[in-house]
């Protein structure tokens, strides 16, 4: 009886030790919506004819329009509102495939922006996310589907 107590135990602590998502899992999440997004966002570029930029600092990211020269914050879209970070970024790089990547190390830096091609045809590129030790990246092929990057 008391070794069935013993197993029950465990295997309740096990259940909760992998109901509560670590950092490293929290990140992995978040890195995998801002593909599904920017899949997203690519597919409005083509419906409105007009380029979205995806724009990123270490706080949080956003999806504006640029017409005339002005940038326009996307609103009334649920999915492509602004965000902020579910974690604390500690740095964010955007690396195009065969280019110099950009990074943000600071929470005052500029923002990385990335213009969502309206054509069908993209650059392939990837971007990286790191949180204290846990880092996660997202290839994007030249389709702008999005994939977790093999570690």
């Amino acid at each position: 009886m008391l070794v069935v107590l013993v197993l029950a135990g465990l295997l309740l602590s096990m259940v909760t030790i992998n109901v509560v998502p670590d950092d490293g899992q929290r990140l992995t999440r978040e890195a995998e919506r801002v593909g599904s997004l920017m899949a997203l966002a690519a597919d409005e570029s083509r419906l409105r004819a007009e380029t979205v930029v995806w724009e990123a600092d270490l706080n949080g990211y956003r999806f504006v329009v640029e017409r005339g020269g002005e940038r326009y914050l996307i609103t009334g879209d649920d999915l492509l509102r602004e965000r902020r970070w579910e974690l604390p970024l500690s740095r964010l790089s955007v690396v195009p495939a065969g280019g110099e990547p950009q990074v943000l190390l600071s929470a005052d830096a500029p923002a990385l922006r990335v213009p969502l091609a309206r054509e069908w045809v993209q650059p392939r590129w990837r971007l990286e996310l790191a949180a204290g030790s846990h880092a996660a990246a997202v290839d994007f092929d030249d389709a702008g589907r999005a994939r977790l990057a093999a570690r």
